[in-house]
């Protein structure tokens, strides 16, 4: 007689990851902030800066709800596939996150600070397309 497999709900605890891993990449980026500190500037009012939060938030939201599907399915799955894809999703969390107008405002990005601002972005792009060509030669 066939014993019956349990079946593990990690609904749970993939969300409880899709909640912490957001707060945890925006704690470094606060902490960052307090170490460096700089003067705050008013909100820009012009379209650009409206699409590129409108741009930047849709992102967000969107590797925010991925990473709640592939972080059930990792937990679920233990593959290289689905922690290389989370990876890569998590990866483009943090381009979308370093990337809007808002962030940098929020976080006065000033002087040296501007061009990091515009490298750090396609770092982030640029370790997600590494992964992406890891898990796929493997």
């Amino acid at each position: 007689m066939a014993k019956k497999e349990k079946k593990v709900d990690y609904t749970g605890k993939a969300l409880l990851g899709t909640i912490l891993i957001p707060l945890i990449l925006l704690a470094v980026l606060f902490i960052f902030d307090l170490l460096f500190p700089f003067r705050r500037q008013p909100l820009d009012e012009n379209r650009f800066f409206i699409m590129g939060n409108f741009f930047s938030l849709a992102t967000f939201l969107l590797s925010l709800y991925l990473t709640f599907i592939y972080l059930k399915d990792y937990l679920e799955l233990r593959s290289r596939f689905t922690l290389g894809v989370l990876l890569v999703i998590i990866s483009l969390m943090m381009f979308a996150l370093t990337s809007s107008p808002f962030i940098h405002m929020l976080f006065a990005v000033y002087g040296l600070r501007v061009m990091l601002s515009m490298v750090v972005p396609y770092l982030f792009a640029t370790v997600a397309l590494a992964i992406l060509a890891w898990i796929s030669s493997s």
